[in-house]
């Protein structure tokens, strides 16, 4: 430790050398510039004391919903809106019990499965899972049948590609492919057009004898697609 007599020398030769530099250039090293102990350094520090940030998980995303296939009317009543069906059916019987009809509005029926080499007609008869008929029992060959159903669209389009083997005219039609074959009754003097439409993985079919009708595609078309 060092003595009394030394501490007091160093402060006096301090306080002559700080007022030598006054008289010359002023004296620097006031209590605002003061060197901080070690007490107050750590007072001014922020505190490691600070908890860990935690992470928020992020959202789970909502599912996305994945398209399924158009929904199909259960009604007979329903292919189309009801102007159309009043100026194209009119008061026509549906679904009479004479032609082995449920005597109902109700066309739903259930797919079957087509025999192995099944032709075109067959491959679509077999996937309707709504059948539809127009057609009074006093009358002689007039009617009209529609039947819907859902037919993946490769063995669709090759349906149809058979078709237009046998003699259908297929064109582009409401966005989708119709084929359709148009032939005289053998007995009166009357055309039957059976038509089948394709469109994405649904398939339409038309078959009608003597009665006249005004783009049927079309609005069943607008009816399932919108």
């Amino acid at each position: 430790m060092r003595s009394t007599t030394t501490m007091r020398t160093a402060i006096g030769t301090g306080a002559t050398a700080c007022l030598i530099l006054v008289l010359t250039a002023g004296c620097t090293g006031g209590a605002g510039d003061a060197t901080p102990s070690p007490s107050e350094t750590n007072s001014a520090s922020p505190s490691s004391a600070t908890g860990t940030a935690t992470a928020t998980p992020a959202p789970t995303p909502a599912p996305t919903e994945t398209a399924g296939p158009v929904a199909l009317p259960v009604d007979c009543t329903d292919i189309v809106d009801q102007a159309t069906y009043a100026s194209t059916f009119g008061d026509i019987p549906l679904n009479p019990v004479e032609f082995g009809g449920s005597g109902t509005s109700s066309g739903v029926v259930t797919p079957t499965t087509p025999p192995a080499g099944a032709g075109a007609r067959d491959v679509v008869g077999a996937a309707t899972e709504l059948s539809c008929l127009w057609r009074d029992p006093r009358a002689d060959v007039s009617g009209i049948s529609v039947a819907m159903g859902h037919l993946e669209p490769a063995a669709g389009a090759a349906a149809l590609d058979g078709l237009a083997s046998q003699g259908y005219t297929c064109t582009s039609v409401h966005e989708g492919r119709s084929c359709q074959l148009v032939t005289p009754d053998p007995l009166y003097p009357v055309d039957r057009a059976q038509t089948y439409w394709l469109r994405d993985d649904v398939v339409v079919t038309v078959d009608q004898t003597n009665v006249p009708t005004d783009d049927l595609i079309g609005s069943i078309a607008t009816r399932l697609f919108g």
